[in-house]
């Protein structure tokens, strides 16, 4: 009979310590405080965006009025590079800082973000996108509305990898591990062989025969989170390595951001 209860009770440790592995598994950290941390960021500007968004219909007719509402805005930013009120037709009106106003008049009416934003009268995270600033980069777009009717909205535009890079640099530094991010859709938007940057991972011919890591970019792009392996480079060199994957998805006005950490097997 001991020996009956010595045995259910190994059987019953066995399986309470595989259980108890199950439910914590190994995921990094580091994922977590990198949401976190670009979550906080955004709440910051959206929080001042639909302030000034709020301000605005009080002084639409005062084009003085809203510069400084946009120099404001700027005052108070770590990493937008510029704010930008555009008319209900799409005219980039008013433009701060100084060194952004040969763009004033643009017409950008055409871009993506400023449609759905007009046509939803809500805010937009855009993808990431060539300027009319020369340069590429990403828009948080907030519309201005007054008793349903839109009156134009501010753009907030910013080059991801900047805000990225603020983020992740300090999680990586002197670390085995890690971390890129590529928006929905497979454009990397964060690398640290800033080389990677701008390229997508789906279809640009520098990944052809990278088959494995075209596969996990795929599963990576459709699914919110999640582990898996992939062939590539060593960071900063020639050599391939197989790299244990782990990713998280960073969301915001429906766009997607894919936090990625990885360390070579």
């Amino acid at each position: 009979m001991k020996t009956h209860r010595f045995l259910i009770g190994m059987i019953l440790l066995l399986v309470f310590t595989a259980c108890n592995k199950d439910d914590n598994p190994f995921f990094p950290s580091q994922l977590t405080t990198l949401n976190m941390g670009l979550t906080a960021t955004f709440d910051s500007l959206n929080t001042d965006l639909s302030g000034s968004a709020s301000n605005l219909p009080a002084i639409i007719n005062d084009s003085a009025a809203i510069r400084t509402e946009m120099q404001s805005l700027f005052s108070q930013t770590s990493f937008v590079v510029e704010f930008s009120y555009i008319t209900p037709q799409g005219i980039m009106k008013i433009i701060e800082p100084p060194l952004f106003y040969p763009t004033q008049g643009s017409d950008i009416s055409g871009q993506s973000h400023i449609i759905k934003g007009y046509q939803t009268k809500l805010p937009v995270l855009s993808t990431s996108f060539y300027a009319v600033e020369n340069f590429w980069a990403a828009v948080d777009f907030h519309p201005v509305i007054h008793n349903g009717e839109v009156l134009g909205g501010i753009t907030a535009l910013f080059l991801p990898e900047d805000i990225l890079g603020r983020l992740i640099i300090p999680l990586v530094k002197d670390q085995l591990y890690e971390m890129w991010v590529m928006e929905k859709g497979g454009k990397v938007l964060y690398d640290q062989d800033s080389g990677e940057i701008g390229l997508n991972v789906l279809t640009d011919p520098a990944y052809a025969e990278f088959t494995e890591l075209i596969a996990a970019a795929e599963k990576i792009n459709t699914e919110s989170t999640g582990e898996t392996s992939y062939s590539f480079y060593q960071t900063g060199t020639t050599t391939k390595v197989v790299k244990k994957t782990y990713w998280i998805t960073f969301s915001m006005y429906g766009t997607e951001w894919k936090l990625i950490w990885v360390k070579p097997e």
